[in-house]
């Protein structure tokens, strides 16, 4: 049996060289003739049949109408079963990690998530891979259809060696994260800082799919941006591109868990406020609704307060837009879900900044519809941008 025979009945099918640029051709195409793929992929014609035979008879891919004849056999269109390969995603928090699997339109089929017991690493990926069999076991998805696992978590990535540098956050560093995951799950890992991975659920399932250059600004646990630049995912040589968060933008602002003052976290960051608001008024409020709430019934705190943040929000976004040219910017998180007081009011004052230096030019400013699954589907994202971006 050749090695390509033994590679297509083995777990790795969806992996091997050939197979994988038979699928993402098709993916890319959308619907495909074999001769198409030998064309494209420049496989022999027998090489070409073999392989879709055997997705075929895995039902991982399927036949999808016949063509015109240009004088022999009509052709026959392939293509993929969305509901049939599968990705898995991985968020690690400090208070939460949580696990899902994804098919290719970012459907999630299954998900779980649980508090880890201890942040150490070895302890908590040890408790990370008992999660993932029992997912796997629970789903009943065949090992050998899953195409990889994507990691998002939050700190400082070096994401082409799978290292996490540094994570204030969970208090690790230097944690060659993909290796390890790989080894001690068999499969492909990739992984990326928690803001880059959800700008790239932006991208492929939400609402950025049909922009080239956008800033996804997280605004959950910590703040932080996932810049995405012709369409790809733009993280600087150190893997701090978007690293917002601490950079001061007001001289004697309010004082940032790191230390400084005037950070835009300072502002965002919702326990904080929450915070604040119950100093300086000595009234205790739950959550975000309950403080927006607060400011449209005009509470003197809570207006003053909000519209601090708006106000170093808009600088942000002012600031991200024009430096970077930027055609929209998803805001994540908890402060998404205030369209009229808050995304709105971001957009119209990028605009009138950019009427006043006599530029027209299309700008959005979105929520993200994500909720919150879009670090999960930001994980998967990595190993769909990772499959189905390259050229072959």
């Amino acid at each position: 049996m050749s090695k390509e025979r033994r590679g297509l009945n083995s777990t790795s099918i969806i992996r091997s060289y050939n197979v994988a640029s038979i699928l993402q051709t098709i993916y890319r195409e959308g619907t495909c003739s074999r001769a198409k793929l030998a064309e494209v992929t420049k496989m022999s014609p027998s090489t070409v049949t073999r392989i879709v035979s055997e997705l075929l008879a895995q039902g991982i891919v399927v036949e999808h109408g016949i063509g015109e004849s240009d004088g022999g056999r009509k052709p026959v269109f392939l293509k993929l079963s969305y509901d049939k390969l599968y990705i898995v995603g991985i968020q690690i928090r400090r208070d939460q990690v949580a696990l899902g699997i994804s098919d290719l339109k970012g459907k999630l089929m299954q998900k779980s998530s649980y508090s880890p017991y201890s942040l150490e690493p070895d302890t908590l990926i040890r408790e990370l891979v008992q999660e993932f069999e029992n997912l796997l076991e629970n789903s009943k998805i065949k090992r050998k259809h899953i195409l990889g696992i994507g990691v998002a978590i939050s700190g400082i990535v070096e994401s082409k060696q799978g290292v996490l540098l540094h994570s204030v956050n969970l208090g690790w560093r230097n944690i060659k994260i993909a290796k390890i995951l790989e080894d001690k799950l068999g499969f492909p890992v990739v992984v990326e800082n928690d803001a880059n991975a959800a700008a790239l659920a932006e991208l492929w399932f939400g609402g950025a799919k049909d922009v080239s250059n956008f800033l996804y600004l997280k605004t959950s646990t910590g703040v932080g941006a996932g810049i995405v630049y012709n369409r790809k995912l733009l993280t600087g040589p150190r893997g701090m591109a978007g690293e917002i968060g601490h950079i001061p933008l007001r001289k004697n602002g309010y004082q940032c868990r790191c230390g400084q003052k005037g950070c835009l976290e300072a502002y965002l960051y919702l326990p904080d406020v929450l915070k604040r608001y119950q100093m300086e008024s000595g009234e205790e409020i739950n959550d975000c609704f309950e403080f927006y709430a607060k400011a449209s019934n005009q509470d003197p705190v809570a207006t003053l307060i909000f519209e601090e943040l708006v106000g170093a929000l808009s600088i942000a976004v002012s600031l991200s837009g024009g430096i970077l040219d930027l055609d929209m910017v998803v805001i994540g998180g908890v402060w998404a879900n205030f369209k009229e007081a808050l995304i709105e009011r971001l957009e119209d004052n990028f605009q009138t900044i950019l009427e006043r230096n006599g530029l027209k030019k299309p700008f959005s400013v979105i929520s993200s519809t994500l909720g919150e699954d879009s670090d999960l589907l930001g994980a998967v994202g990595l190993v769909t941008n990772q499959w189905f971006t390259p050229s072959i």
